[in-house]
């Protein structure tokens, strides 16, 4: 799939291989940190969790509840 920022994705039927690509692609950055040792930092339950190689986890915070947002349209006039 070839990605391209001025074609629609959301709502259409390329929107699953999108998603898919973005998924893999954060799932090979976590494997690579942990194979370099390095911590992994992840929310679960709220919470802002920070995993080290070593299997100790360290509660950093936690998040906001989530925030619906209203779908608002914007028409740019074409310029002359």
């Amino acid at each position: 799939m070839v990605f391209s920022e001025d074609k629609r994705i959301i709502g259409t039927k390329r929107y699953a291989a999108f998603q898919k690509m973005c998924s893999e692609a954060g799932a090979f950055a976590v494997r690579d940190a942990k194979e370099r040792g390095l911590p992994v930092t992840y929310v679960e339950n709220d919470q802002i969790v920070k995993e080290y190689i070593d299997g100790r986890k360290e509660i950093l915070g936690t998040v906001p509840p989530r925030v619906n947002v209203g779908k608002k349209v914007f028409i740019i006039p074409e310029s002359k």
